[in-house]
């Protein structure tokens, strides 16, 4: 009975060390970002570990360029400040979770896509009418017959004599 009682209370203590690093993981996690800026400062990114977009700024330089030639520098950025998020966050889980840190990496990125494409879609794949916007055909009603004192509140139903 002593033995059951020592693998149980051990079995507790396990437990609440796991769930005090877990916590603690999770609080260290949520301050994690990735900052990147393109060359020459125009473009400033800043991530969350999952790749998540936190900010974006854009100064007035970055408008001097092409449309594609600003898609390119953001895009960049971000892959910069992602590969950023993702170092802090392998430098933060590998003390904690020490061998299970790569297992850890494999769960949290299976749901991140690389960014892209890198060209823009075809214009055909691009949500927006097709053709210009018609206006409805507004018709005439019928006008209605003009209501007798009886009927204001929809006929014989409230009449006092139908009782």
């Amino acid at each position: 009975m002593a033995d059951q009682e020592a693998r149980l209370d051990a079995a507790i203590r396990s437990f609440q060390e796991q769930a005090a690093k877990a916590a603690e993981l999770k609080d260290k996690i949520a301050g994690l970002r990735g900052s990147a800026r393109n060359a020459d400062g125009s473009v400033t990114v800043t991530v969350a570990p999952s790749g998540a977009l936190l900010g974006l700024q854009l100064s007035p330089k970055a408008m001097n360029r092409t449309h594609t030639a600003l898609q390119q520098e953001i895009l960049t950025a971000i892959r910069e400040a992602t590969q950023q998020a993702a170092a802090a966050m392998q430098q933060t889980v590998q003390p904690i979770l020490g061998d299970r840190a790569e297992q850890f990496k494999e769960a949290f990125n299976a749901h991140v896509e690389p960014l892209g494409p890198s060209a823009p879609p075809p214009a055909e794949s691009l949500a927006g009418p097709a053709s210009p916007v018609q206006q409805p055909v507004r018709t005439q009603r019928p006008a209605r017959p003009a209501a007798s004192e009886d009927e204001d509140f929809g006929g014989p139903i409230l009449r006092r004599d139908s009782f």
